[in-house]
């Protein structure tokens, strides 16, 4: 059996063991459960395809874990609480029943977008297996290997320090440095996804310099990851490392080598607990920040509870605080896996609200940074919270791609916007496919930024273009490095 085999088997039984609660709990018509739940199923099993690409594998789940998961889950073991808030929303069982159709209707628009891309587009499986014919690069990578290996990995660890310790750019902060030129943008850039991919291009020259399925870049750029997710008090180190494995294993795949399960098992492993290491080291840091919290984590782990002598709560002993702590931290950690996903909480937001329409959705691009909430927060959910301006920090709530597209009130509109966005993103993906000269890991990195971005799609729209930019800017970088290494061998 293969790996993706198994992993779709994994999520077959995730779903048959949680549809029966949901079913039971939904108080809406059952149908359009049914309905719903066979849709999602459906666009995430298949996104594994062969036939699939990056951007559509990532997407699918992000939707499938923001909607079918995270509704069931909530109106099945938390009594339909939505712990980020969904406005003005109603509870009833009609609601639920529109709720659903708007869902539904989005991924019929993805599942669309994919049968286009696959039948006009582009399909991994019909492009050349490889199309690194020229031994100039791989001649270039082994001459300078070592130096090219040094020069990687003390870019990585210096970046994340300097960040770090100069804050040019972390989640839900105000940068504490502002560089000129908007070089904070770089820096924030090369965190995000820029040394990402330059770990995408290792792994590729090291693959074609060895042909294994064995690539110790992997555990580099998995080391990546981590420090860079920490320097941005970042918790989703796990979409880009698991986007450079399963970009290595389409890898392995197209180049017809057997895959070895053991070894890719193991950088699934290696992936997972620096992914938890991550979750624990973020949060702390953020918590020694003073990081607002604004919703309830559910309390899956009890607490110690401290005796009390005649009223007086007693002190409780470092064991006890010690595993109090370590229960708070673990509950965080299992709310973020079961209930943080961006999704239907949007989509009940915006249903709820019966004042927005087109002239909303266009108001919406005027949005400007401000410490009071967004335009989601204070225009469709009503709420009114103003953070602190000191310290800097502030907390982000997005609606989400199908809910911010659903601020029109418009079906036609969703769905020739997520159809229209969806062929956009696998179409950048094919580019980078192309100018990367073959490289599926990096196509499979840019594919992820995208699918992530437009899944968390709403905050500060307008700035959409500063992702175009940097994903732009990432390609040109890839186009003059193959062009230098070229000038280089000519001289």
């Amino acid at each position: 059996m293969s790996l993706i085999k198994a992993l779709k088997i994994f999520f077959i039984i995730l779903i048959i063991s949680l549809l029966p609660f949901g079913y039971n709990c939904y108080i809406g018509s059952k149908v359009y459960y049914l309905i719903f739940t066979a849709i999602s199923s459906y666009s995430l099993l298949t996104s594994f395809n062969k036939n699939s690409v990056s951007f559509e594998t990532f997407f699918s789940l992000l939707i499938w874990l923001g909607f079918w998961f995270k509704f069931t889950v909530q109106i099945s073991l938390f009594n339909s609480s939505f712990p980020e808030g969904s406005g003005l929303f109603d509870y009833k069982g009609n609601s639920y029943d529109q709720i659903l159709i708007i869902s539904s209707v989005s991924i019929l628009a993805f599942l669309a977008a994919r049968y286009f891309r696959l039948k006009f587009i582009f399909n991994y499986n019909k492009l050349k297996p490889n199309n690194f014919d020229n031994k100039i690069y791989i001649n270039f990578y082994a001459n300078y290997r070592k130096n090219i290996m040094y020069v990687y990995l003390f870019s990585i660890i210096f970046f994340a320090i300097l960040n770090f310790i100069f804050v040019f750019f972390q989640k839900g902060t105000v940068p504490e440095t502002n560089l000129p030129f908007g070089l904070n943008n770089f820096i924030n850039w090369l965190l995000m996804f820029g040394l990402t991919s330059f770990s995408a291009i290792m792994i590729f020259f090291e693959f074609e310099y060895k042909k294994k399925n064995s690539n110790k870049i992997i555990k580099y750029a998995s080391f990546e990851t981590l420090i860079s997710s920490v320097s941005i008090l970042s918790r989703a180190m796990i979409f880009n490392s698991t986007a450079i494995i399963y970009g290595f294993y389409r890898l392995v795949e197209i180049n017809k080598i057997k895959i070895k399960k053991k070894v890719f098992i193991k950088y699934f492993l290696i992936v997972l607990s620096l992914f938890i290491i991550s979750l624990f080291v973020v949060s702390k840091i953020r918590q020694s920040k003073d990081f607002p919290i604004g919703h309830e984590v559910h309390k899956y782990l009890p607490t110690i509870k401290t005796e009390t002598i005649d009223g007086t709560i007693k002190d409780p002993s470092k064991t006890v605080l010690i595993a109090n702590d370590l229960a708070k931290e673990i509950n965080q950690i299992i709310f973020l896996i079961a209930g943080r996903w961006v999704g239907i909480e949007g989509v009940m937001a915006v249903y709820g609200n019966k004042n927005l329409g087109m002239n909303s959705f266009l108001l919406s691009f005027k949005d400007k940074f401000d410490y009071s909430n967004s335009f989601f927060e204070n225009n469709v959910k009503g709420s009114k919270h103003i953070y602190k301006k000191s310290p800097k920090i502030y907390t982000v709530y997005v609606p989400g791609i199908v809910a911010f597209l659903f601020y029109t009130k418009s079906l036609i509109f969703l769905f020739c916007g997520i159809f229209i966005l969806c062929i956009f993103c696998s179409t950048i993906e094919y580019f980078s496919y192309k100018i990367s000269r073959g490289n599926i890991i990096f196509s499979y990195v840019i594919g992820n930024i995208l699918a992530y971005r437009l899944a968390h799609f709403g905050y500060l729209p307008q700035n959409s273009y500063k992702l175009i930019l940097a994903i732009s800017f990432n390609l040109i970088c890839i186009y003059f490095l193959f062009k230098m290494i070229n000038y280089y061998n000519k001289k």
